[in-house]
């Protein structure tokens, strides 16, 4: 059988091993990752839904 290397973190600077085959991070910097992704959905909602009333706004204005 082939023996696979383990696959390692793809943090710069971090040599720990990842904890599951297809994972891309570390367990600590996969809860980083999760962490910084909770907060971009919790931001990026709110400006594309008013980004989108504008250009409804604007286009709507337009019409007359």
């Amino acid at each position: 059988m082939r023996e696979s290397k383990p696959k390692k973190c793809m943090m710069p600077n971090c040599d720990k091993e990842t904890f599951d085959k297809k994972s891309f991070f570390c367990r600590e910097h996969t809860r980083v990752f999760e962490s910084f992704m909770s907060t971009t959905k919790k931001v990026a909602v709110p400006v594309a839904a008013s980004a989108a009333l504008f250009v409804a706004k604007v286009i709507g204005g337009k019409k007359k």
